[in-house]
């Protein structure tokens, strides 16, 4: 009981942390899966097996390599019994197309602490109570901080809202249920990490006015990095606008995309670390609990770029997008 304890006593904060990273290690391992399975589970939109025959077809092809090849029986049994795991665990699919759930929830949440703030919510007490109880180790970050972050993410949520129904062609492959519910606890978690750390300001700010943490905002490093996120912001709307107007199965090349696979993911990546460097308590550097997100957000977004790359060298030929980065500069 001591030890379970412990852990119900963790701060809000970590339990953010723990979840980003575990989600992170629990994607690299379906990442260094047989291709099938990983296909299977992680492909979606034009990559993904077109159907349940040809998944089928896959196990069938496993289970008639001769014993003598170069897969030896026990080998064999075991490929084919992740492809009959990883077709079970596919069954269950939603709507490519919910993408959109994603941000309509982020706004939400954004919503909901903007309120809980206002009317001195109970929840957000809670939340903030638990994360000062849990020591001196949790520093607080400015109050001012804490709204330029819920700001920044309250407008990515709308901008990816509004290009889901306006710019973003709605895809018809289906996406694992699996994938809608990780992205659902994402955002959630996001939007408790990026006032967290600011726990301490906001309990004071209720006893207290607020109107000289405006006054120090300046002298910070919020119009820096605000810049940097305004910056990624645009261009990442840019991005997904010339994918919108692309034809089918088409390889991007305008811009950005003439260096990078997924540019939208970098400007993705881009996007949180700039909360995350915004978002810091006092005397650190970076927002631990946005950064864990950001390590999510990359593990992620890494693996679909690394399998979007190897299917347009299929596509298009090798040669075409050989000399571009997938998502990071001068490392991958």
């Amino acid at each position: 009981m001591d030890i379970l304890d412990r852990i119900g006593a963790l701060p809000p904060s970590v339990w953010c942390q723990a979840f980003f990273l575990g989600a992170s290690a629990g994607i690299l391992v379906l990442q260094n899966l047989p291709d099938d399975a990983r296909g299977t589970l992680l492909n979606y939109g034009a990559r993904r097996p077109e159907d349940r025959d040809k998944e089928n077809r896959s196990i069938k092809e496993h289970e008639k390599r001769p014993n003598g090849g170069s897969r030896d029986k026990g080998s064999s049994t075991r490929s084919s019994a992740l492809m009959q795991i990883a077709s079970v665990a596919s069954a269950a699919k939603v709507p490519h197309s919910w993408f959109w759930h994603f941000y309509l929830v982020s706004i939400s949440w954004s919503a909901f602490w903007a309120w809980q703030y206002v009317r001195r919510g109970a929840i957000m007490g809670s939340l903030a109570q638990a994360q000062v109880r849990s020591g001196p180790s949790a520093s607080s970050m400015e109050l001012g901080r804490v709204f330029f972050a819920w700001l920044m993410m309250a407008l990515q949520g709308t901008r990816r809202l509004y290009e889901c129904f306006f710019v973003v062609k709605p895809g018809r492959s289906p996406m694992l249920f699996a994938h809608w519910a990780l992205g659902i606890a994402f955002y959630t978690a996001m939007s408790i990490s990026v006032w967290i750390h600011g726990s301490a300001a906001i309990l004071e700010s209720w006893e207290t006015t607020v109107s000289a943490a405006f006054l120090k905002m300046l002298k910070t490093r919020i119009p820096a990095t605000f810049a940097v996120i305004l910056g990624a912001w645009l261009k990442q709307n840019d991005c997904h606008r010339h994918l919108a107007r692309l034809k089918k199965y088409t390889l991007p090349s305008q811009d950005m995309f003439a260096y990078f696979v997924c540019p939208h993911y970098t400007c993705e990546c881009v996007i949180y670390l700039a909360i995350s460097l915004m978002a810091a308590p006092e005397g650190a550097i970076f927002n631990k609990s946005v950064l864990c997100g950001l390590v999510f957000v990359a593990v992620n977004l890494g693996g679909t770029a690394s399998g979007t790359k190897q299917w347009y060298a299929q596509k298009f030929g090798a040669e075409k997008v050989a000399g571009r980065w997938k998502m990071i500069p001068f490392v991958f």
